[in-house]
């Protein structure tokens, strides 16, 4: 039976990665780049989730995700949990999402009633 070396020069040596490595990344690549706005209705929030995100049901009656920017940046932008309740009118300007069928739409810029958050100041409107 041969003898296979654990350690020592014989042995390849390869680096570990974490097993979230693979999916950090640029999260605008799943995004078209052309910005598209939104007008609907709130239904449901999850804002303080760890992916902040709202459900809208728009006037032709599709629902749809809104991704909004990470806890800290929203917080930074004044939108809260409370901004954004069951039944309110919002209107998003984002990015729709780049995959066949899926109604989801990376948001720049969320107006809830009269009151407006610049999430992502860093992109173009």
């Amino acid at each position: 039976m041969p003898h296979f070396p654990l350690f020592g020069p014989a042995v390849v040596r390869k680096p570990v990665l974490a097993p979230d490595d693979a999916l950090v990344q640029d999260r605008w690549t799943d995004f078209d780049d052309e910005m598209i706005r939104l007008d609907a209705i709130v239904i449901d929030n999850n804002i303080g989730g760890s992916d902040p995100t709202l459900q809208v049901r728009a006037c032709d009656g599709m629902n749809w995700t809104i991704e909004l920017a990470t806890r800290s940046r929203n917080l930074k932008a004044g939108l809260t949990e409370s901004q954004a309740l069951p039944g309110d009118p919002v209107s998003v300007v984002g990015r729709r999402t780049a995959h066949f069928g899926e109604n989801r739409i990376k948001a720049t810029h969320v107006t809830i009633g009269e009151k407006t958050f610049d999430l992502s100041p860093d992109r173009a409107a």
